[in-house]
């Protein structure tokens, strides 16, 4: 199954950031939930691999699922700009930004399009420091 590298870059508690990395190239920025025990919404997920796969809701369509993450569940791959978008999922986006203060990803539709034509439907995530 072919792989995708999360490499987190930079954890605070406005957000953890990172770039994800596909064919030994970054493809993309990422923001996460500040680390928070792993609770359901409120926390990015613990480093490790997991199986990720293609999910369609009314809200999230054409996006992936991340699964086999220890006590959680429905986290996506999505779109969104800053922790306040995130709820417990991985955002992407083209490059980091600040709002006012709060730090956050940019064009994160465009990059979740973008992105949906270059990775596979299923791969394994990888999620390093």
């Amino acid at each position: 199954m072919n792989k995708v590298i999360l490499h987190r870059v930079l954890s605070s508690d406005k957000g953890t950031f990172g770039v994800l990395i596909y064919q030994n190239k970054p493809i993309c920025v990422t923001c996460e939930d500040p680390w928070n025990d792993n609770k359901p919404n409120i926390s990015c997920i613990p480093f490790g691999a997991y199986t990720v796969k293609p999910h369609s809701s009314v809200k999230y369509p054409n996006v992936w699922e991340i699964t086999g993450v220890k006590d959680r569940s429905a986290i996506l791959i999505h779109n969104g700009n800053s922790n306040k978008d995130t709820n417990g999922c991985v955002l992407v986006g083209e490059y980091f930004t600040d709002f006012s203060g709060n730090p956050g990803i940019a064009n994160s539709r465009l990059t979740l399009d973008r992105l949906s034509k270059l990775l596979p439907k299923e791969f394994v995530l990888d999620i390093i420091d």
